[in-house]
């Protein structure tokens, strides 16, 4: 598939994904000003201006779990668009993209890798590795884990916030809503456990609880951090 993946298709991976999308992070890439910057890197790509619209793939996009525009990275070192014509570079941000297993992309990412001599795949594993320490849905869902586990404890003073019998409101960031801070609670620890469930499947570790302590999330990252340093897709 050496084409552009036409925007119905990009329609069609992002809803049919949503799921995993929501179980991983916050659905960011979703949202009105995401689907903004989209329409507009699309644009820019339309009009020729590939190399502002390779930086918005990149640093707004790609940056936030969205696999189209991981995609579309690749696809402009595929054919120098913007960038250098580098299959090395294109294949490694085509695995990717393809770490959601979408077949859409799974098709281009093993085509490019079938076309590639054995040391240019081996080059291709170290840049694609680089690339999941920054991008991969893994880091992605660390990155909202700690920031759940920091909305959970009051800081600077460490003390937590009242457990689920407390009737005090607050209005949820997330959705503006009135709730008791109980609730809230509760709701954030549920999103919690998604990410972390969706952490240990894909780590292959023992299941994690969500009121684990400072020393187990570190655990964690540190065991994240190794299965990010090894190659899984080939």
């Amino acid at each position: 598939m050496n084409r552009l993946l036409p925007k119905i298709a990009f329609l069609v991976l992002l809803f049919s994904h949503m799921a995993v999308a929501q179980g991983i992070h916050a659905a960011r890439g979703f949202d009105a000003p995401t689907l903004r910057q989209q329409a507009k890197a699309e644009e820019l790509y339309r009009n020729g201006h590939w190399e502002r619209a390779y930086f918005i793939y990149v640093h707004d996009l790609a940056a936030i779990g969205d696999k189209y525009a991981q995609y579309m990275a690749g696809y402009m070192w595929h054919h120098g668009k913007g960038v250098a014509n580098d299959p090395v570079r294109a294949s490694a941000w085509y695995r990717l993209a393809a770490e959601r297993d979408a077949p859409e992309f799974v098709e281009v990412r093993d085509q490019l890798l079938e076309s590639l001599s054995e040391t240019e795949r081996l080059a291709s594993d170290q840049v694609y590795i680089t690339l999941r320490q920054t991008y991969s849905d893994l880091v992605l869902a660390l990155a909202q884990l700690r920031k759940e586990r920091d909305i959970l404890a009051e800081r600077p003073t460490g003390s937590r916030l009242s457990g689920s019998s407390s009737t005090v409101t607050i209005i949820d960031p997330r959705t503006g809503v009135t709730i008791t801070r109980g609730e809230y609670v509760r709701r954030v620890e549920a999103s919690m456990q998604r990410r972390l469930d969706y952490i240990t499947a894909k780590v292959g570790i023992d299941k994690v609880e969500a009121d684990m302590s400072d020393s187990e999330f570190e655990s964690l990252v540190d065991q994240v951090s190794a299965h990010l340093q090894l190659v899984d897709d080939r």
